[in-house]
């Protein structure tokens, strides 16, 4: 598997898409800094939105396949994406 962008433990491969347009200086790091994770940031601020019940099953089906008993937060933005 190719190298791509990493964040602490995390490695992120070439083919996750997260070395498009980055200006890597061939360490694995962008030019700007580290690459964090969306659940390393803040949450953004304004009016959240609440899953609809469509979204909610997908999560939910998403955490089923993946063998987790509920949904967290990466199942709950794949949904919200969607």
């Amino acid at each position: 598997m190719s190298k791509g962008l990493h964040y602490g433990e995390f490695e992120f491969p070439k083919e996750f898409g997260f070395h498009g347009s980055c200006s890597c200086d061939g360490d694995g790091y962008a030019s700007g800094g580290k690459v964090k994770p969306f659940w390393d940031k803040p949450a953004p601020s304004g009016k959240h939105t609440k899953l609809s019940p469509k979204q909610k099953a997908s999560a939910k089906a998403r955490a089923a396949a993946a063998g987790r008993p509920y949904p967290n937060l990466v199942d709950n933005a794949a949904a919200a994406r969607r």
